[in-house]
């Protein structure tokens, strides 16, 4: 219904050739998750490596996209990292994170 409604949109408007394709896709990566500040925007506790104080929790610290839809992964390591700064397991200081004078 949305396809044909959006096709009748740009119709509507002027669009000569209207051109649909099916892509059902999650976009992960962009901020890789490792153990190499070389090769990887945040570390396992989710800590940026060049800024301090700053943890990203989404699709984007995945590597590459799974078979799957990636919510409930991506919902598990929002989940983890809130656990971890609530028991303040993360050292909140991140003076130890390279790129940031002690």
């Amino acid at each position: 219904m949305a396809k044909r409604t959006l096709h009748e949109i740009l119709q509507a408007a002027g669009a000569q050739d209207v051109l649909t394709i099916d892509r059902y896709a999650h976009l992960v990566g962009g901020c890789r998750m490792g153990s190499d500040p070389e090769r990887s925007v945040v570390d396992s506790d989710h800590r940026a490596w060049e800024v301090p104080n700053l943890f990203i929790a989404d699709g984007s610290v995945m590597p590459t996209q799974g078979s799957a839809n990636p919510a409930l992964t991506i919902m598990a390591l929002a989940s983890r990292l809130a656990q971890r700064m609530a028991d303040k397991r993360l050292d909140p200081s991140g003076m130890r994170r390279r790129g940031v004078p002690a």
